[in-house]
């Protein structure tokens, strides 16, 4: 994804780390300066240095220079125009998918790219991520953000409706995030290849249960399951360790469920019995 160089070259991306609510991602280029409360530095200081060293701020404030993670440009270096999901789903998500290394991925509802830049991390180097998004400005973000990280040649973004995509290709996993998701399972479980698993993320109740019921009714869906991750950091103080005042309680919903191989016999009655 990134240089695996441990030297910071002109025009390298480095993650400029104070203290855990001071970090900042910069691309360090000659005659340009890092500049911050806790003092400054000009790039010529920082270029030639390898990364997990410290330098002296102008203030005196010690500064790591870090190879930024996937998760530094998630919280603090992609550009975002919509609500974006939150690393502790985004993690779980990925796992429930069972994807990796190959893996095709179907995804609708792109926004600013952040599921996507999970997805085709996970896929690299020989699989893709399609996504579908309506709204042209969001996808070129994505795109932006993606190439940000070497990640955009793992991704192809569509910039149209899923509901009235005519896919020929099977995925071997699928990812909505819409505000209507029910409105697109005949086409999504078309795409699917058979036992394949379809993430749902929702932020209301509401939509869960629509959702499920959408399921239960088409019947090529089993083994749903909803979820709900809730994640508490803990404050790292040496004699006073103690969860942080504040934590990321709820950001929404993940729907679980797997394609398997409609018998339309039994469709008539799948909406009473339920095979969701």
């Amino acid at each position: 994804m990134l240089s695996p160089s441990t030297t910071i070259e002109e025009g390298a991306e480095v993650l400029f780390f104070v203290d855990r609510r001071r970090r900042w991602i910069h691309r360090v280029r000659r005659g340009g300066v890092f500049g911050s409360d806790r003092g400054s530095i000009p790039y010529e200081n920082v270029i030639g240095r390898v990364f997990g060293e410290a330098v002296r701020l102008s203030l005196g404030f010690k500064a790591y220079l870090l190879r930024p993670l996937l998760i530094d440009y998630i919280e603090k270096g992609f550009e975002r125009r919509t609500q974006v999901i939150y690393p502790k789903d985004l993690g779980f998500m990925l796992i429930l998918s069972g994807i990796g290394p190959g893996s095709r991925v179907l995804e609708a509802g792109v926004g600013s790219g952040v599921l996507t830049a999970v997805l085709a991390n996970a896929v690299r180097p020989d699989g893709v991520v399609v996504g579908y998004e309506l709204r042209r400005e969001f996808a070129e973000v994505a795109m932006e953000n993606l190439r940000r990280v070497g990640l955009d040649r793992f991704v192809e973004i569509r910039v149209r409706d899923i509901r009235e995509a005519s896919l020929n290709e099977e995925f071997d996993a699928a990812f909505l995030d819409l505000p209507d998701p029910w409105t697109a399972l005949d086409v999504v479980y078309r795409a699917l290849k058979p036992s394949a698993p379809l993430l749902v993320f929702l932020p209301t109740v509401n939509q869960v249960e629509k959702t499920y019921a959408s399921m239960r009714r088409h019947g090529g869906f089993v083994d749903a399951r909803c979820f709900e991750i809730l994640l508490r950091e803990y404050q790292l103080v040496e004699g006073a360790l103690r969860p942080e005042t504040r934590m990321v309680g709820h950001t929404g919903y993940i729907l679980f469920a797997r394609k398997v191989v409609r018998d339309v016999r039994e469709q008539a009655s799948s909406s009473s019995s339920g095979t969701a």
